[in-house]
C-alpha cells in the first residue's frame, strides 16, 4: 500500500470523535502528525481503538507490553495508560479513533495511579465471524456483505459513524453523496444522516464504528 496516499484521508474532528489514518514510517521517531509522540498517556473520559493495517506494533499498556500485527484490533477503554511504538523493520500503518473528542482534555500524561497502571485493553483479530470489542463510547461491528447485499442505516440525532472498507470494494452513499470505496478507504457519517453500503458486484467486508450506536438492517 502507498501509505503516503493512504494518510491523506482524514476524518473531521467533532465533539463525538477524532481519528484517521496514521503511519510510523521505517526509521521515524513517531507516528506521522502525532503531536504527543511516544509518551505513556491515558484518556480520562474517552475510548480509543487501533486497527493495525500493516507492520508490527509494540503497545505499552500500563506495566505490560502487548504485540500486534496486521489484522489485529484493540480497544483501549477510558483510564487505561498506553503508548504505541513501531516494533518492526517496516512501516507501521494504523487506523485509530478516539471518542468522544474532548477538546479541552485530549489526554493525560501526569498523575497516573498504580491502579490505572494495572488496567488492561481488549483485543481481537479482524476475521470472519469475529466479535470486535466495543464499549459505551465506540461500538464496533465487522460486516461482511455478499455480492448483491446492502447495509442500510441512519445515525441518530446526536450520533456519528465511520465506515472503513476492510476488503473488497463497495458503492457507499452518505446522505446525498455517493461513490465507490476500496480496501482501506473510509468515510465519516454525520449525525442524523442516512447511509448505505452496496456490494453490487463482489463481496466486501467493512468495519462499522458507531459513536455510540444506530439501528441497522440488511437488504438483499
Amino acid at each position: 500500500m502507498d501509505w503516503q496516499t493512504w494518510i491523506q484521508q482524514s476524518l473531521p474532528r467533532t465533539e463525538n470523535l477524532r481519528g484517521g489514518a496514521a503511519v510510523w514510517a521505517k526509521g521515524a521517531q513517531r507516528l506521522t502528525g502525532d503531536p504527543l509522540g511516544p509518551v505513556m498517556h491515558l484518556h480520562d473520559d474517552a475510548s480509543e481503538i487501533f486497527y493495525f493495517v500493516s507492520g508490527a506494533c509494540r503497545l505499552e499498556v500500563g506495566e505490560r507490553e502487548e504485540h500486534f500485527s496486521a489484522g489485529d484490533f484493540v480497544l483501549v477503554p477510558p483510564g487505561v495508560p498506553h503508548n504505541l511504538w513501531n516494533a518492526g523493520d517496516d512501516d507501521l500503518l494504523v487506523f485509530w479513533l478516539v471518542a468522544p473528542h474532548k477538546a479541552d482534555n485530549k489526554w493525560r500524561t501526569m498523575g497516573i495511579s498504580p491502579d490505572e497502571m494495572r488496567r488492561n485493553v481488549r483485543r481481537s483479530r479482524v476475521m470472519a465471524g469475529a466479535e470486535l470489542p466495543s464499549d459505551e463510547n465506540i461500538h464496533t461491528r465487522l460486516v461482511h456483505l455478499r455480492a448483491g447485499e446492502r447495509l442500510e442505516m441512519k445515525t441518530q440525532a446526536s450520533q456519528e459513524a465511520v465506515l472503513y472498507i476492510q476488503s473488497g470494494q463497495a458503492q457507499v452513499r452518505v446522505g446525498r453523496l455517493s461513490g465507490v470505496l476500496g480496501a482501506h478507504e473510509f468515510v465519516h457519517v454525520p449525525a442524523g444522516t442516512g447511509f448505505s453500503v452496496d456490494a453490487s458486484d463482489a463481496e466486501a467486508t467493512l468495519l462499522l464504528f458507531r459513536c455510540p450506536g444506530t439501528q441497522a438492517r440488511l437488504k438483499e
